[in-house]
């Protein structure tokens, strides 16, 4: 018997269409590729979001030594992401550095 792995895009997907009353913002971890590109997608992921008073941080995490392409690019994803959502959700991106081995 051959096992089948899904993707992590694809449980995402799973998991945010089985999701009642579910935050808008994810839909952008389940649509990630989609939102910011793949060149993007392969080196970043979205964490989590965090709310800081009136403001919204999407934190990202990326591969080491990616980082800082990332927060060069941070502005084109968070217009990107914003879009994708219709409104201006997200003020800031924050970037955390991982290494290859961690999830």
């Amino acid at each position: 018997m051959s096992k089948q792995f899904l993707a992590v895009g694809d449980i995402a997907k799973v998991f945010v269409k089985n999701i009642k009353n579910r935050p808008i913002y994810l839909e952008i971890f389940a649509n990630w590729s989609l939102v910011v590109g793949e060149r993007i997608a392969l080196i970043s992921t979205p964490h989590k979001v965090v709310h800081a008073g009136s403001s919204n941080v999407l934190v990202l995490k990326t591969l080491k030594g990616c980082g800082l392409e990332i927060q060069h690019e941070s502005l084109n994803i968070l217009n990107k992401v914003n879009n994708f959502l219709s409104k201006n959700y997200f003020s800031q991106i924050k970037v955390i550095q991982m290494d290859a081995t961690e999830s």
